[in-house]
């Protein structure tokens, strides 16, 4: 029985000491991981003011570098846009539930096709050949070199570096020229 004893004793204190070392272990990976996450939100406050000094740099237009200025422009266009989805945001959640605007009725816009037994002998002359040739499947037909969209009517143009821009948008993200 004392063999039983000392052997149950043994792996008790060996049990405990493992647990002991790794309690230890875990705190001193947690240090570390502390040490790290500190000196990562270090750099994320470096990266911040550097940002912050480039966009100051840019809006009083002694920014010289190309690319920073078009990521300075991106940020200003999708600062805009972020500030225009917050008000329709703030508007939509103004609205008011009106209890009569789900009620049935009869639809007002629609007006189904007249059936015709004509129209529908017509229609079964799908495979038949006909006068007018199909419409171009040609995507290049009507491409002009700077558009970035071939063929594509009434888009925004820069005017500094001729790629297509979003509408109202107010600055280029090709070159970062202001548009308005």
């Amino acid at each position: 029985m004392s063999d039983f004893m000392e052997s149950a004793k043994n792996f008790l204190n060996t049990a405990v000491s493992r647990t002991s070392w790794e309690a230890q272990k875990q705190m001193r990976v947690r240090g570390k991981q502390g040490e790290i996450d500190k000196l990562l939100e270090q750099r994320l406050r470096l990266l911040n003011d550097l940002s912050i000094t480039a966009m100051n740099l840019y809006q009083q237009g002694a920014l010289t570098d190309a690319q920073l200025s078009r990521l300075c422009a991106s940020i200003i266009e999708l600062d805009h846009d972020v500030k225009q989805r917050e008000t329709q945001l703030e508007d939509l959640k103004k609205e008011v539930y009106a209890a009569d605007q789900y009620a049935p009725g009869n639809p007002t816009n629609y007006t189904p096709p007249p059936v015709n037994q004509n129209d529908a002998s017509a229609n079964s002359t799908v495979g038949a050949q006909s006068d007018t040739p199909p419409p171009s499947t040609n995507s290049n037909a009507s491409y002009q070199p700077g558009t970035g969209n071939p063929g594509a009517q009434g888009q925004t143009i820069c005017p500094n570096c001729k790629s297509v821009v979003r509408p109202n948008a107010l600055y280029c993200r090709g070159c970062g020229a202001k548009l308005r």
